[in-house]
């Protein structure tokens, strides 16, 4: 079976490329530049010159917000699924990676019917979203926090902070989920070997915490050695906008009933760091 995936150098479309590699597809990766190759000749000329014979098409990548504006991306990533969708055999998996942000001012009632209310800077990806879906896509929507695995997002967080000091607003309002990057590739893996009839699925573990709370296990496990709770008003001003309305992000995602976490991050923090 031949799969394609972009965004294969990056953090979540690394573990899925390990993963169905592992698992004996045939696996192409579609460069940036638009070229698409063999997963084992990385480095060569451009091997396939289109046509539609791809039994998989998955998409990882995502421009990033330090390179592109919130309009640069939802361009880029539009055009990006239309020309994904030119390899693709009639009746192919098609994947799609998406975050919870399409839904940072939902109701739990809107998360049960995907109606998207997001926040400000990823408004222009509902159109892309919206179009995916007509054109049969899986979408994934995944956590704001990944973790584990190879370069692992957590760690490199941890890394960052000042003095390994985190800042959290107080009171703590929001409320985050998590999940581990490898089961992310693991049910990309599922959606591909079943014929499962939903397109939209939030991913994610079942247990999650505030910001203090989360904080409070980085100190407690002795990752960060402070935790400064301030105001609002100066998170805000630390911080920016933008990160006001992730720490203020509250969801309980109603996770599809064909995931199943197999990773935990309290575990993973407590045993594996």
């Amino acid at each position: 079976m031949k799969v394609l995936i972009s965004g294969t150098s990056g953090y979540i479309g690394r573990h899925v490329t390990a993963l169905f590699v592992k698992n004996g597809f045939d696996v192409f990766i579609y460069s940036r530049s638009g070229e698409v190759l063999p997963y084992q000749r990385r480095v060569t000329e451009r091997i396939h010159e289109g046509g539609r014979d791809f039994d998989v098409i998955i998409n990882c990548a995502r421009p990033h917000w330090s390179e592109f504006s919130s309009a640069e991306i939802a361009d880029i990533e539009l055009k990006l699924l239309e020309q994904l969708d030119r390899f693709a055999v009639t009746g192919a998996t098609k994947i799609h990676t998406s975050g919870v942000w399409l839904f940072g001012n939902a109701s739990y009632d809107d998360l049960n019917n995907f109606r998207f209310k997001p926040f400000e800077v990823v408004k222009l990806d509902v159109t892309t979203i919206e179009n995916a879906i007509r054109n049969k896509w899986h979408v994934v929507y995944c956590p704001s926090f990944v973790y584990g695995g190879e370069n692992c997002q957590l760690k490199r967080m941890i890394d960052t902070l000042p003095n390994r000091t985190m800042q959290v607003a107080i009171p703590s309002l929001g409320y985050n989920q998590y999940i581990h990057v490898d089961d992310i590739s693991k049910f990309y893996l599922f959606l591909v070997q079943n014929n499962i009839a939903d397109v939209q699925h939030f991913i994610a573990e079942t247990k999650g915490y505030s910001p203090e709370a989360f904080a409070q296990l980085l100190l407690d496990t002795q990752l960060v050695k402070k935790v400064n709770k301030i105001s609002w008003d100066a998170f805000e001003a630390a911080s920016g906008a933008l990160a006001m309305d992730v720490e203020k992000l509250n969801l309980t995602l109603p996770i599809s009933p064909w995931f199943t976490a197999t990773k935990d991050i309290r575990q993973y923090i407590k045993n594996d760091i």
